[in-house]
């Protein structure tokens, strides 16, 4: 047995496994267009039942987790569990995104870097901004008698907040989601090099115009910024702020909208907020582990993988399912109740270890703020169906179109 069989921590895995069990096959691709509301979560439930580990011959062929702890097992061993082939099925290594498709110590340098962005003081700073844009949003919508949450709020929230947040121009944000979206339309091809091209020539025009300009804000900060001692090259910084146009804005927008419904979808929970706004932290923890926004990450195996009896061999790609080891009843019972009141702490909904989502605080901050500004209003109600999107790259779910007005 190679000496680096396995280097997770927890006992989801084994360095030495003495039996071999077969492992499970199941139909998963995730660029299904079917994958969406309800059948997105069944097929979670699927891939649970199957066992500890299961194969799908969807891409090519690939590995998938979707327990709690066989997840976080192997977010724990970035040494067995790469990253370096990309976070997406099929892994090729191609179009690498930073600093997500990168291991140690690459991916250190590049997180360190990126931090800076979203560091606990420059998440204080931003607060007072998120706050007043929020309830400027929020008054907006009920002054216009509601429409559809996904494209008044949910979407603008996370643009505007980027805008602060990284200095981007008011320009390059409303191309963002435009651009966003012709990716998702074609990555289930695998071809979507178009759609990214265009995002890096759109970040390179940002670059270029901070060069030009110097502001006080994180691209013109970039353009000074080194890794390890190393200047960083121009293709690196437009890659770095690419994550953040792309990433910074669809889970968020995702999470706000899905929260959102929560709100006006059980009965008594706007009551409750607004007699214990305390309550409203708890209810988005809840939310991120029930309706988790990115939900599925994918890894390649550097060496034999042992998963309760189950070998993965090196050098195949698998699928971490957050979204389904969030729903794991071995770690959260009934979990397919929405309960306000369980203790939430420690979901996978932004990951966990070295890859943990950097901009997990400010989400928080954005969406407790946002649940506690509605809730000064009077109550919302839908006014017509939720429309819910397919796995989008994979990944992203939520609700596409949100009709709600308030009753005054």
């Amino acid at each position: 047995m190679p000496a680096h069989e396995t280097s997770a921590v927890d006992s989801a895995t084994s360095r030495c496994p003495r039996d071999r069990s077969p492992v499970a096959a199941i139909e998963f691709d995730p660029y299904d267009s079917d994958l969406t509301e309800p059948t997105v979560w069944n097929k979670y439930d699927e891939l649970r039942s199957a066992g500890p580990a299961a194969h799908s011959p969807a891409r090519g062929g690939f590995y998938l987790l979707g327990r709690f702890a066989e997840v976080r097992a192997a977010l724990r061993d970035p040494e067995s569990f790469s990253s370096a082939s990309g976070h997406r099925i099929p892994t090729d290594g191609s179009q690498k995104s930073i600093p997500i498709d990168f291991d140690p110590p690459t991916h250190t340098d590049y997180r360190q870097i990126m931090t800076h962005a979203v560091s606990p003081d420059r998440v204080r700073q931003m607060r007072p901004f998120v706050q007043d844009l929020i309830t400027d949003l929020v008054g907006e919508f009920r002054k216009t008698g509601g429409g559809d949450f996904v494209r008044a709020v949910a979407l603008p929230l996370p643009l505007q907040v980027l805008t602060e947040l990284v200095g981007f121009s008011v320009g390059t944000v409303s191309r963002f989601r435009e651009l966003t979206e012709a990716m998702w339309s074609r990555i289930a091809h695998v071809d979507y090099s178009e759609a990214r091209g265009q995002i890096y020539l759109l970040m390179q025009a940002e670059l270029e115009h901070h060069r030009r300009e110097r502001k006080d804000d994180f691209v013109t900060w970039l353009l000074d910024a080194t890794a390890n001692d190393r200047e960083i090259t121009d293709d690196e910084r437009i890659r770095i702020l690419s994550t953040f146009a792309v990433a910074g804005h669809e889970t968020t927008m995702n999470a706000s909208s899905t929260l959102v419904w929560l709100l006006v979808s059980r009965p008594g929970l706007q009551d409750r907020l607004r007699a214990d706004p305390a309550l409203a932290p708890r209810c988005v923890e809840e939310m991120l582990r029930y309706r988790t926004p990115a939900q599925n990450f994918a890894r390649r195996t550097t060496c034999p993988v042992d998963i309760k009896g189950m070998q993965i061999p090196e050098g195949e790609a698998v699928l971490l399912s957050y979204a389904a080891a969030n729903r794991d009843p071995e770690r959260f019972p009934n979990p397919d109740q929405f309960d306000p009141d369980r203790d939430s702490r420690g979901h996978l909904a932004f990951g966990w270890g070295i890859h943990q989502c950097m901009g997990a605080a400010l989400a928080r901050s954005e969406l407790t703020i946002l649940l506690e500004t509605l809730c000064e209003h009077p109550p919302l109600r839908l006014t017509d169906d939720v429309r819910w999107s397919s796995l989008q790259g994979g990944n992203h779910f939520g609700p596409t179109q949100l009709p709600l007005t308030f009753d005054e």
